[in-house]
Parts: structure tokens; C-alpha cells; sequence
């Protein structure tokens, strides 16, 4: 049989389906095509790996990648896809032979080492044994997946990143594997619904061998031919397991400086740990990114991106003595609220505040319990690590890892005085966070079809490790409150007409809603900041002691008045939230910038001596608690 593409004809009863994959890899949805490329790619690879004895894993990647091909390269790819050229044309739209394979045509490899290769019978087509072929997975599948547990990727569409980059949609894959036949070369292509001659075609396309249209296409098994393949695309693969895969006519959007630093942006953790390297081939190179290299190839990160790997290298290597692990016991519930007294006593919260006030970095293991709904899945104690570095830059965002894997858009507080990582690499919460992700493995999703109702505290466990940094240094912060009272809050309450919440301890006001002296005659110091009462909210102005040094970052913490206990804490959602209506920011800020918004939360930068800031939009009928707090490095400051 004559390996060829073959495109199925369209019955009357076929519904007319263009894919709509390219929109989950758009360079909105990650920072470009060359991330998005290396991101899936090497994450399927570290699924599949080989795993010794200890569940260790070492996996290698070479990526070759090769913008304008030799002579020999473009002849071999326009006599594979010659054959089929009015589907390419007419399937991906705006596209000639003549340009595609001209001078400027390239192609990219990407091959992997130490992983099982594409396992499962590649004659199989019916679901009820096809759901843990890799093979049928990868080439036959879409939006079906064969991973499961704690695999990075869950949803079947990853690898159409491959074709994504492809100008002609489409990819050849060779796989070296240990069941029959040994090595099997197979190409996918998905294009749109499409016309030749008058006969209508579906979109999706194989490379390989068939006998007639009514039977499936089966990859290439010749010897010959996979040696003259590997030969033209300069493949290592030789009878190594594993999986090589061409991107022919590639994209002209990928470069190899964005390809390398997407290596080294998403995938540092696995690389310091040991457990990946990554060979990247391409103009300027080659490069090798390993745990011994990754310092010096950081270079092409942004400043603050190369300080989180450099942070990284430390917390792979940290030793027992630097990780302060909470009790246990105390993982009732994935309640930060509930539980914080019990997961952080004071004994565990002096361990990490000697270190922090000693300018050294920090872990802290954090036990949760997961338990899914599924019959006969098991509760299990599960556990995740954060480290935390004091530094002296303005806020950042804890960066988070599931399974080695940057997931880059967890919603979080912004944190300042610290840079943090929070490491997620224990099989049973990585599996619940990972389940909750989308395609793109970005974000951690509540809603997730594959995550809805499996778990018990689902959601809340999703908040509790997002949350983590915050409630930590939160902690610390309420623990070193000194109580000095010439350092006083500046507290208020906006008074209610109708007084029906009568709060335990009211202060009074001066007459621009200022705290009084504070009792026992102590002599107040002149304040750097006030805090007053405006109709229906407060205003922060310059206090009698002026500013000197900018910027300076404040926090401002709200809370409607209760009877009982701290109104900043006991504050709900449903009160208020700083960053939706009514409130506003009124009157127009001067000289103050937001940092960061979370609830009743909100921190500012100040940037010149005569600054304003206002928030109004409050319920004139409750009362309102506010305070200011002066956030200096790792140490805060009521003002």
C-alpha cells in the first residue's frame, strides 16, 4: 500500500464541523505560539515518561527547529502532501503550494527520550478499548484523552497545538514503543469542511496506508520508508521509545528565542528537579537548558520572571531544616478561616517569622484532605509546599506549580515584601487541581466539567491553596501587632440614622473624623497619613508628618460595624467588595496608584507628598470600620 493523505467524504447525514482548537491556542490565551507549543508539547511528554522504582522520572526533549529547510527537506514534504494539494488549498483557505514549500518554507522536530512512546493496538477504533490507547488518543481522537490521575493533561486537544503551528494544519508523527508493530508513522491534519471536484470532504485527514474509503487509515510500518523520513528531518529517535513529531511548513510567528524561553518559563521546576532536559536546536543555538544551565539562560527572562527561577533553584534543593511543616491534625476542612488557629500556632508561626526576620527563605507544608465523591475513591491527606523570600520589590503574585507545570493565572492577592512560589507535586491534590483546569492548563476552574461535584470542598480547596501566601503573612502580621498606642489605627465608623447596629467599642471622632488621644494622656507622634469621614466613605490624605521617600504602599482594610468581634474580619462578600459598584474611587486619585484589590481589601501606592485618595459608595445606613496600614518590606505599620 502507498502511504498517502486520505480525506473521508461527506454523507448526507454528517453534520458540516469546522474544529474551533486553533481558538484555545491563540496568543491571547498564552503569551504566543511558541509557548503555547513547547508548554503542551513537553507536557505531554513528562506524561508520558518511563518511571523507575520510586516513581522518578528523567525525560528528554530536542527540539529542532529549522525556518527555511534545505532542498531536500521541501522536494520530500511537497511529494508527500503533493498528492492532496486542492485539500490543503481549498481546507485551510488562503494558502498556495507555490509559497508554502518555497524558500522560506521550515519545519520544527520535537522529539522525546526516557517516555513509553504512543502504546496501544493502532488498528483499534472502538471506544470501550480505545480509552487508554495512547495511539488512538493522539491520532485519532479529539477532546478525548487517554490521562488520567495526576497527568498534566486531561483534555485530548493539547497536541493540536502541533497542527496549530503548522501552516497546512497538519503533523507526522513516528513512535518507537515496545508493542507490534515497534515503530508506526502516521500524520493528522484537521483543515475544514471542504469541495474537490464537486464531492464534499470532512475536515480531518491521516497520513498512512488504507485499501478503500470504508476502512481506516493505518500508520506506516516500512522500514524504508520511517529510515528515509528520519533521514531527511535529521530525527535521533534510531529504536529509542519514544515519540518524534514534524511540524512542516511552520508557522513563521515561531521563534527560537520564544521557544526557549517558554522552555525555561513554564518548565523550571522539572529542570531543576532534575527530572527534565531539554535540547533546543534552532539560529543562534544550540542550547542546552538543564539544572546546571538554567541560571545562565534566564537571561531572557524579565528581571523579576528570573528572580522566581533563581528562588526556584533554592526550593528544589531545601533542606528539611528549612520547612516548617504544620500539624496534620489540623486538616479538617480546607478552611483558612476554620482552621487557621490550629495550622498555625504560634510555635509553627515563630519558626517561620525567626527565619523571615533573618532575611532567610522559607517552606511551609500545608496538609489538606481530598476526598472525591467517586465510589471507591478514598479519602486521602494530601499536602502542598509554599516557600516565601523576604525581598524588597513592590508586590508580586505567588507563581504556582502543578506537577512541575507554571499554572499562570491563578486569581490570588498580590502580595508585597515576599516572593513566594506554592508547589503542588503530591498525587492527590495535584489531581484535584489538575482536574479543575482548562485546555490550557492556566487557570483553576470551579466550574470545570471535569471537576464539578467530584469533590467534596472542591472549590474550597482550590481557594485554600490559592489563598495560602495571603493567610500566612496575614498571620504573621496579626501576631507582630505590638499595640503601641501612640501607633494607633486610624479607625471610624460612618454613623447610621437608624442605629440599629451598635458596635462593642466605638471610638470617638475629632472633627475631621480622626481618632481622639489615646487613653492614659500618651503624646501621639505626628502621623505620615489621616483617615476621614466623607459622606458615605473616607478619604486618605497627608497626615501633620510629611512624606520624604515615595513610593509608599498602604493597606486599607473595611468592614461593616458587628456586635461582636473584629468587623474587618468578620467581613462577608455580600457586604461589599472594592472592586465592584456602587463603590467608587471618588474623588479622582492624585499621586496614588492601586497595587492590588481583594474584597474588603485594597492596597494603594503613593507617589507624591500632597496625595488623595477617596473610596465612596458605602451603605450610609451601617456602620463602617476602616483602618490604614503602612506596609514597610516584611513589616507593617498602623498609620
Amino acid at each position: 500500500m502507498n502511504p498517502q493523505w486520505h480525506f473521508n467524504q461527506r454523507r448526507p447525514c454528517n453534520r458540516v464541523r469546522d474544529s474551533v482548537n486553533d481558538a484555545f491556542f491563540t496568543e491571547e490565551s498564552l503569551e504566543n505560539l511558541s509557548e503555547a507549543l513547547v508548554r503542551e508539547g513537553i507536557q505531554n511528554s513528562l506524561d508520558a515518561a518511563r518511571r523507575g522504582g520510586a516513581n522518578e522520572r528523567e525525560v528528554r526533549v530536542r527540539i529542532s527547529f529549522v525556518p527555511n529547510a534545505s532542498a531536500e527537506a521541501r522536494d520530500y514534504l511537497t511529494s508527500m502532501f503533493g498528492p492532496a494539494q486542492q485539500h490543503f488549498e481549498l481546507g485551510v483557505g488562503g494558502i498556495r503550494f507555490a509559497n508554502v514549500f518555497g524558500s522560506s518554507c521550515g519545519y520544527l522536530v520535537f522529539e522525546d527520550f526516557g517516555t513509553k512512546g504512543l502504546t496501544g493496538d493502532v488498528n483499534e477504533w472502538q471506544l470501550e478499548r480505545a480509552e487508554q490507547n495512547a495511539f488512538f488518543s493522539f491520532f485519532r481522537a479529539e477532546g478525548r484523552s487517554a490521562k488520567t490521575g495526576g497527568n498534566l493533561g486531561r483534555w485530548g486537544i493539547g497536541k493540536q497545538v502541533f497542527s496549530t503551528a503548522s501552516r497546512l494544519h497538519a503533523i507526522i508523527g513516528l513512535t518507537v514503543r515496545a508493542d507490534a508493530p515497534v515503530k508506526a508513522l502516521m500524520g493528522s491534519a484537521v483543515v475544514r469542511s471542504h469541495s474537490v471536484q464537486g464531492l464534499d470532504y470532512e475536515p480531518d485527514a491521516w497520513f498512512g496506508c488504507r485499501n478503500s474509503p470504508d476502512e481506516q487509515v493505518i500508520p506506516v510500518s516500512d522500514d524504508a520508508f520511517i529510515a528515509k523520513f528520519a533521514q531527511t528531518f535529521g530525527l535521533k529517535r534510531e529504536n529509542t521509545p519514544g515519540l518524534s513529531v514534524i511540524v512542516p511548513a511552520v508557522d513563521e510567528r515561531l521563534t527560537a528565542d520564544d521557544l526557549r524561553r517558554g522552555i525555561i518559563r513554564s518548565f523550571f521546576w522539572p529542570i531543576l528537579s532534575g527530572e527534565l532536559v531539554v535540547e533546543l536546536e534552532g539560529p543562534g543555538g544550540p542550547w542546552r537548558i538543564d539544572a546546571e544551565t538554567l541560571a545562565a539562560n534566564r537571561i531572557l527572562l524579565p528581571t523579576t520572571e528570573a528572580a522566581v527561577v533563581e528562588f526556584a533553584g533554592w526550593a528544589s534543593v531545601a533542606k528539611s531544616e528549612e520547612i516548617v511543616s504544620l500539624p496534620k491534625e489540623a486538616a479538617t476542612r480546607p478552611d483558612w478561616r476554620a482552621t487557621i488557629d490550629s495550622l498555625l500556632p504560634e510555635g509553627k508561626l515563630g519558626e517561620i517569622r525567626t527565619r523571615l526576620e533573618k532575611n532567610q527563605r522559607v517552606g511551609v507544608r500545608i496538609p489538606v484532605k481530598v476526598r472525591p465523591k467517586e465510589e471507591g475513591r478514598e479519602e486521602k491527606l494530601s499536602s502542598f509546599t509554599v516557600f516565601i523570600a523576604p525581598c524588597r520589590d513592590a508586590g508580586h503574585k505567588p507563581i504556582f506549580l502543578r506537577d512541575g507545570i507554571v499554572i499562570t493565572d491563578v486569581r490570588c492577592p498580590l502580595m508585597s515584601g515576599n516572593r513566594s512560589l506554592v508547589v503542588v507535586d503530591d498525587p492527590p491534590l495535584a489531581g484535584l487541581l489538575g482536574d479543575a483546569e482548562g485546555v490550557n492548563h492556566t487557570q483553576w476552574q470551579k466550574g470545570s466539567s471535569k471537576f464539578i461535584n467530584r469533590y467534596v470542598y472542591g472549590p474550597d480547596t482550590i481557594k485554600f491553596v490559592s489563598r495560602s501566601v495571603y493567610e500566612i503573612m496575614q498571620r504573621l502580621h496579626t501576631a507582630e501587632a505590638t499595640g503601641d498606642p501612640t501607633l494607633l489605627q486610624d479607625l471610624f465608623y460612618l454613623p447610621t440614622e437608624e442605629a440599629q447596629t451598635e458596635p462593642t467599642k466605638k471610638p470617638k471622632l475629632g472633627e475631621k473624623g480622626t481618632q481622639s488621644e489615646p487613653a492614659g494622656g500618651a503624646q501621639k507622634h505626628p502621623k505620615r497619613f489621616e483617615l476621614q469621614q466623607m459622606e458615605g466613605g473616607f478619604l486618605l490624605r497627608p497626615g501633620k508628618s510629611p512624606l520624604e521617600v515615595f513610593p509608599v504602599r498602604v493597606r486599607i482594610e473595611a468592614g461593616y460595624a458587628v456586635r461582636r468581634g473584629d468587623a474587618v474580619k468578620r467581613w462577608v462578600p455580600d457586604d461589599f467588595a472594592f472592586t465592584r459598584q456602587p463603590l467608587r474611587q471618588e474623588p479622582k486619585p492624585n499621586g496614588v496608584i492601586v497595587a492590588r484589590e481583594d474584597g474588603n481589601s485594597i492596597e494603594v501606592e503613593i507617589r507624591k507628598a500632597d496625595f488623595e485618595f477617596g473610596i465612596t459608595g458605602f451603605d450610609k445606613r451601617r456602620d463602617l470600620v476602616v483602618r490604614a496600614i503602612e506596609m514597610r518590606g516584611n513589616d507593617e505599620t498602623d498609620v
